[in-house]
């Protein structure tokens, strides 16, 4: 993978600055609209007569203990039954989306994030699910069979939860299998000790394991870990021995995050960590390229950015046929659907307007019709917002110079650099040009779709994101 690994470390001192990671375009921070209800039930109206599948995401904010890396919008309580009011209050921000989404619709793609959703108990979890699928068109085992039977080309519906191993009974994966949820992701982040320490997050590889075992014998087929680099006390041996307990456990699919130090930002919990203990730039940046190479040996694709999965994997399927996606969940194999976001701080994204819930948990009891934030996209982020998804996704896009002169003279750089090519579409349209990211240039694929963000350059512009490697 790094055949020249000091060029490869003078590309990143080069390129790898800040830049958003382009779940969405516009970003969250130029989504600075009124809210207007009309205008969000609109798209709601517009997505109904699209008649297509759709997305639906459920945000369970809760955790037993708070770990000292996050950046995700947490409530933290040891003692249960805070979630009770929450899960009323979820129920009735479902009500509202069942009055206007089209029953006949079907869900192709369900998450639950948080926060630790399996902080709810395997009965809660039950009831919840029951609740969605009293409103909601959801995939059934009937349901397939019965697509099956009339020889419909259908694209696997995924239904997506994460888990937090140090909470995750045996009746919690019996609970989700049963309800219908067909993929876990756990959050591993490191196996060193003293690293889970540092970081307040201590889980075991026998523990980690053994919990896997007990979902593949369950039925659950895919899997996901999300590993991170730049924690404290992590060194290249000390990563490469958590990267190697990582390949006997075997999952689908693994995210290497890079760790994002913003204790301006995130003070709370970020404070608890001392900037001493972290691994310095050279070493960080020799810890992402062993994970890399050993992951990749070991028989994983690279997807983009920091995401493998098994050759069989849909993500590589998917990406092989250029049909690969980007939502808020990451990747994604169901391109084009419309998301519909419920709870704390849970974003929507429907015909392209976007609406983030209040972040506070007593504004989203007040009133969690509300927005935190708000836009409804122009016929210019929509067309910039596709250039940037197939360039992320599916690491090439076709834009016609007569728009687009500028950026391409922006890409100039990375061209020069050898991270990517580009090609007349048709020397009859020489206007319309082919860009193809390279496979070095795969892991600058966030700078390069940047040269596509009209609000980045601009004066003012919100910069606070997290390096590209």
């Amino acid at each position: 993978m790094f055949k020249d690994k000091t060029r490869f470390k003078e590309l990143i001192a080069k390129y790898g600055h800040a830049v958003p990671r382009y779940t969405s375009y516009p970003t969250a921070p130029e989504w600075k609209q009124e809210f207007l209800q009309q205008d969000y039930e609109l798209a709601l109206a517009k997505s109904n007569q699209s008649g297509k599948d759709y997305s639906l995401y459920l945000h369970i904010p809760f955790c037993e203990s708070q770990c000292y890396y996050c950046g995700c919008n947490v409530v933290i309580s040891p003692e249960h039954g805070i979630e009770t009011k929450y899960i009323d209050q979820l129920k009735q921000e479902l009500d509202y989306y069942a009055s206007k989404v089209d029953m006949k619709r079907k869900v192709a793609q369900m998450a639950w994030g948080g926060g630790t959703p399996t902080y709810l108990s395997p009965e809660q979890i039950i009831d919840l699910m029951d609740f969605i699928k009293a409103r909601f068109g959801l995939y059934t085992k009937a349901s397939m069979a019965e697509l099956a039977a009339a020889g419909v080309d259908y694209n696997e519906h995924e239904y997506a939860i994460e888990i937090d191993p140090r909470v995750t009974t045996r009746d919690h994966l019996q609970a989700l299998y049963e309800s219908g949820f067909n993929r876990l992701s756990m959050g591993i982040q490191d196996f060193n000790r003293q690293t889970q320490e540092t970081i307040n997050r201590l889980q075991s590889f026998e523990q980690v394991a053994a919990l896997v075992a007990t979902a593949r014998e369950i039925g659950f087929t895919s899997i996901n870990f999300d590993l991170i680099y730049g924690l404290p006390h992590q060194t290249i041996a000390s990563f490469q021995d958590t990267v190697m307990k990582v390949k006997q456990i075997d999952p689908e699919r693994i995210a290497l995050f890079n760790y994002a130090h913003i204790p301006s930002i995130f003070p709370f919990q970020q404070k608890y960590i001392d900037e001493s203990t972290m691994p310095d730039q050279e070493t960080k940046l020799e810890i992402f390229m062993s994970a890399v190479e050993e992951l990749c040996d070991f028989g994983y694709d690279f997807i983009g950015i920091d995401h493998f999965a098994k050759a069989n994997d849909g993500l590589s399927l998917a990406q092989k046929s250029r049909t690969l996606s980007r939502n808020f969940q990451g990747y994604t194999t169901h391109a084009g659907l419309d998301l519909i976001a419920c709870g704390l701080s849970a974003i929507s994204d429907v015909q392209g307007v976007y609406k983030q819930n209040p972040k506070k948990l007593n504004d989203y009891y007040e009133n969690y019709l509300q927005a935190e934030k708000f836009m409804v996209s122009s016929a210019d982020d929509k067309a910039r917002r596709e250039i940037i998804k197939e360039l992320m996704a599916n690491n090439f896009a076709v834009i016609d110079l007569n728009l687009y002169l500028d950026e391409f003279t922006a890409l100039r750089p990375f061209i020069e650099e050898g991270l990517l090519n580009w090609s007349y579409l048709d020397l009859t349209e020489p206007h319309k040009v082919r860009l193809e990211i390279t496979e070095m240039g795969r892991f600058f694929a966030r700078n390069i779709a940047s040269c596509f963000d009209a609000y980045i350059s601009k004066e003012g512009a919100h910069r606070t994101f997290s390096k590209a490697l």
